[in-house]
């Protein structure tokens, strides 16, 4: 099966207080975060738009890949944009 996209925040700027972004990404930068179900999981992508930083991480459930997207990002659940459900 191949890999469908679930949730996506085409742009997010990451806010100043995020304890746990990135140390690679200075606090402000912009990424593109996608959440793809590959029929056992879900993974979390994250892509500077402006430079060279990329995640790729598996997550046994959309909550968990979420739930590390806030952390990481500083994402809530109602910045995704729904693109379709497996």
């Amino acid at each position: 099966m191949p890999s469908m996209v679930v949730k996506q925040i085409r742009s997010w700027q990451i806010p100043q207080n995020v304890p746990n972004r990135p140390a690679e990404l200075p606090p402000g930068s912009t990424v593109r975060l996608t959440i793809e179900f590959d029929g056992h999981g879900y993974c979390l992508m994250a892509t500077e738009l402006d430079g060279d930083y990329t995640l790729k991480e598996w997550h046994p459930s959309l909550k968990t890949a979420e739930q590390k997207a806030a952390e990481m990002f500083g994402s809530r659940s109602k910045d995704w944009e729904t693109m379709g459900l497996p």
